[in-house]
């Protein structure tokens, strides 16, 4: 297994962040907002988004198992130049302590995302919708005359 190489995760220097004002409007479903450090996030969201004429006690149920999207495995990545060089070696020289932002304004974050403002280590984030949208054809005989 290839490990990315990076000095600050090592000794995890500390920084501190300093925000004057953070404003956010919207968050998705299973987004997260976090103000201070953390290691390691993974969020997942699952999601039918079904659309119809009639109601769904008439129209039937609808089930994550009916659609492949949800239990596919997630695609795999192929960098060759990583795989083959045995990693990545990153190397970071923070010359203040702090970092310092004035005012930060999100308008929308999407589902399973993140906004941190601190100090992170690893990132899973993973997404999977189905939208289905039924409704009833409309006979051609009675929508030409």
């Amino acid at each position: 297994m290839n490990r990315i190489n990076d000095q600050s995760i090592n000794t995890f220097h500390v920084r501190t962040a300093t925000v004057g004002f953070l404003r956010i409007i919207t968050v998705g479903q299973a987004g997260i907002v976090q103000l201070g450090d953390r290691a390691v996030t993974s969020a997942k969201l699952r999601a039918l988004a079904v659309q119809r004429k009639e109601d769904h006690l008439t129209s039937g149920e609808v089930f994550f198992e009916s659609y492949k999207i949800f239990s596919r495995p997630l695609p795999v990545i192929n960098d060759p130049e990583f795989d083959y060089s045995g990693g990545i070696e990153l190397f970071r020289t923070n010359c203040a302590p702090n970092i310092t932002v004035g005012y930060i304004q999100v308008i929308a974050s999407g589902s399973a995302a993140s906004i941190q403002i601190g100090n992170g280590v690893t990132l899973n984030g993973e997404s999977r919708i189905k939208h289905i949208r039924q409704y009833p054809r409309q006979n051609s005989a009675l929508s030409q005359g």
